[in-house]
């Protein structure tokens, strides 16, 4: 028999355990986990997981979600990665917190970077306690039908970057705010990586399976990280010493290693060797962490940030 709970006390049981837990859980595992919490029949469970699940997000709660291929097909995990909220006190004053709290309660920034810049500034110590962050955007009008097809090995057709596209969709992927699709492109003749968000117009899928997935597949593995995203370019140079002041060093560290460390400063500040073979990536990257972030090296892309600089204080004026 089910436990008569609210859905706030469900919510933050589910919240610990998802934070508690150092793998990601199905469903089937989360309601074993939570005892009687949730309604004995799978139709029912399901609804209220999915009630809670969301009202978790709308307060901004990084769920993140996969899609497993193989033997477990279709079935999908949860998990919540601290690391994507979590990040050292930025010593603000109390004036300064207050203001910061009500500029992010005033304004929701819907730009995974712009989002990005929020936390960096000291969004997540807007309260005295850690409170949580993230910008993954569910509602789509294509999800339903992308998530179906992922479950019933249906080829996926829609329009990517002006073509057509033909997609035996392997699994589903949720990293940095953004959905992504990965499968065998039938157009490429190989496995390609898809952002849900940047599909032209509605998908349609094929009435009868019409694939397998290969064994081993990994769709963690599939989609890069954003180290990888800035390391794949062909810019002439591959890295950059970047000066990270005390606020943020800490978490730049956790974002790319110790073995990024070049040297650290007495006044808790940083220089980071980071990749930006993609420049783009790079500029985007840097740019979140506003003024707390200098290049130093190598001339040519300290040159290239300052023309960027020099190009949005024109376009400014």
């Amino acid at each position: 028999m089910t436990i008569k709970i609210s859905q706030a006390e469900r919510m933050l049981n589910l919240l610990a355990l998802l934070v508690d837990r150092n793998r990601p859980l199905t469903l089937r595992q989360i309601r074993q986990e939570l005892g009687k919490q949730y309604p004995d029949g799978d139709e029912a469970a399901r609804a209220a997981f999915e009630r809670d699940k969301a009202a978790l997000r709308e307060m901004r709660i990084p769920i993140e979600t996969k899609t497993l291929g193989g033997d477990a097909a279709g079935e999908v995990t949860y998990w919540v990665n601290r690391s994507n909220y979590e990040l050292s006190d930025l010593l603000l004053s109390e004036e300064e917190r207050i203001a910061l709290q009500l500029a992010v309660a005033t304004v929701h920034l819907g730009a995974q970077h712009g989002e990005e810049a929020l936390w960096k500034l000291g969004g997540e110590r807007a309260m005295q306690s850690t409170s949580l962050s993230v910008n993954i955007g569910l509602v789509d009008q294509n999800m339903s039908a992308i998530t179906d097809a992922v479950m019933q090995r249906r080829t996926l057709n829609f329009e990517y970057k002006g073509e057509k596209r033909q997609v035996d969709p392997y699994g589903m992927l949720s990293r940095s705010g953004f959905w992504y699709i990965i499968g065998f492109d039938h157009l490429r003749k190989d496995k390609r990586v898809f952002r849900v968000d940047r599909i032209e117009g509605k998908v349609a899928s094929s009435q009868t399976r019409a694939f397998k997935t290969p064994s081993g597949f990994d769709v963690a593995a599939a989609v890069p990280t954003e180290k990888q995203m800035l390391a794949a370019g062909d810019g002439e140079e591959t890295t950059a010493t970047v000066l990270v002041d005390r606020a943020l060093a800490a978490g730049v560290r956790n974002e790319f290693g110790d073995g990024a460390v070049i040297r650290e400063h007495p006044n808790g500040s940083v220089e980071f060797s980071i990749p930006c073979g993609n420049l783009s990536a790079f500029r985007l990257w840097l740019f979140a962490m506003v003024e707390s972030a200098e290049v130093l090296a190598p001339p040519r892309v300290r040159q290239q940030v300052i023309a960027w600089l020099e190009e949005l204080v024109a376009g400014k004026s």
